[in-house]
């Protein structure tokens, strides 16, 4: 069967002395894997046709039963060229891409991943990241998997948290409760944090970040990773200190 899909390429490797495998994120049919065959060759059709971080057009054959299909064609739609000199766009991106390719198997995404992913790069080509970019993009990413919780209300007993109140993350089961349904128990998160976190879910960032408040919610974010999804944490630190240099 032949499909033809919107797709990012999250990842790359050899396959032999001409051809790549090439692991994408697609609009319509989630995260998929495409052999290019000879397309390191001189004059093949698929040269210089995708890269890292590219948004392409593809067209390839599905292979029933396999998460390997082949590619046939391709056609690139953003290039996205400033990550060969943006080096902390780079960064952040090549976390982003890894992270998302290792919390998602094969198969079907969440609606909204495709979508996420393309803001990401064009946030990133846009302007140059600094430190709190990563942390809302986990938190994005975890809303989008279903694996973060309400940050609004108590999982327990459903107290509104928007009036100020301070909570305790259980970040094993990505349950948020009061203080008094914690009872001491689980990650504290304070009202400025939980604020912070609710603004970076919608359309922009804060304007600024307090850093006890930053490092609340980098904790938060790293500790639902960390339980949730299969990340490297050193490649989580070696990214923020990128993004944090001068």
């Amino acid at each position: 069967m032949i499909l033809k899909d919107q797709a990012i390429v999250l990842r790359l490797y050899p396959f032999g002395n001409t051809s790549r495998i090439v692991v994408w994120l697609t609009s319509g049919h989630g995260k998929l894997a495409t052999l290019a065959k000879g397309s390191q060759r001189p004059g093949n059709v698929l040269l210089g046709q995708f890269d890292l971080f590219y948004t392409c057009e593809i067209l390839f054959y599905a292979k029933e039963q396999r998460n390997l299909h082949v590619l046939k064609e391709c056609f690139p739609l953003e290039s996205r060229l400033v990550f060969r000199h943006d080096w902390r766009a780079c960064a952040a991106a090549s976390y982003a891409a890894s992270l998302l390719d290792r919390a998602m198997p094969f198969g079907p995404a969440p609606a909204g991943l495709f979508g996420l992913m393309e803001e990401t790069l064009i946030r990133l080509t846009a302007r140059s990241p600094g430190p709190a970019f990563l942390p809302r993009f986990e938190l994005r990413l975890l809303r989008e998997l279903g694996l973060a919780p309400a940050w609004d209300a108590c999982t327990q007993c459903r107290a509104d948290l928007r009036t100020g109140a301070a909570a305790r993350l259980d970040a094993a089961h990505g349950a948020l409760r009061c203080e008094a349904c914690a009872a001491g128990r689980g990650l504290a998160v304070s009202a400025p944090a939980l604020a912070a976190i609710r603004r970076m879910l919608g359309p922009d960032l804060p304007d600024f970040l307090p850093e006890r408040v930053f490092r609340e919610i980098r904790a938060v974010a790293g500790g639902l990773l960390e339980h949730h999804a299969e990340f490297h944490p050193a490649a989580r630190e070696i990214t923020f200190q990128i993004l944090a240099a001068g």
